[in-house]
């Protein structure tokens, strides 16, 4: 499954090695990490704002093992979207059982 990380960017969900606060990668110990992965280019953001107005704004980080994806979403809210459990009906049921199925794949 994907999960959607805003302005109409998406990840799969068994992609995302950690979601983290954004907070943490600007004077915290994860500096150099994103400071490396800009300059090769790997760093996604999902806004379509200016460098001054970037750290305003960006609340995540999502980190997979190519890229980086900066996101305006809150850490909690991309959490709780990426262990989403759907409720779903069975059609091939005529009793119409109830199953669930849930949106992180491993």
């Amino acid at each position: 499954m994907f999960l959607h990380l805003g302005n109409g960017v998406s990840v799969r969900t068994k992609d995302v090695i950690s979601i983290q606060d954004f907070a943490l990668f600007q004077n915290g110990p994860g500096r150099e990490l994103l400071a490396a992965k800009r300059e090769a280019g790997r760093v996604i953001n999902t806004l379509e704002l200016g460098p001054e107005d970037e750290h305003e704004s960006i609340k995540s980080l999502v980190l997979t093992d190519d890229k980086i994806y900066l996101s305006v979403i809150s850490p909690l809210t991309l959490k709780r979207r990426s262990e989403l459990t759907f409720t779903t009906i069975d059609t091939a049921d005529s009793t119409k059982k109830t199953t669930e199925t849930s949106l992180v794949t491993e």
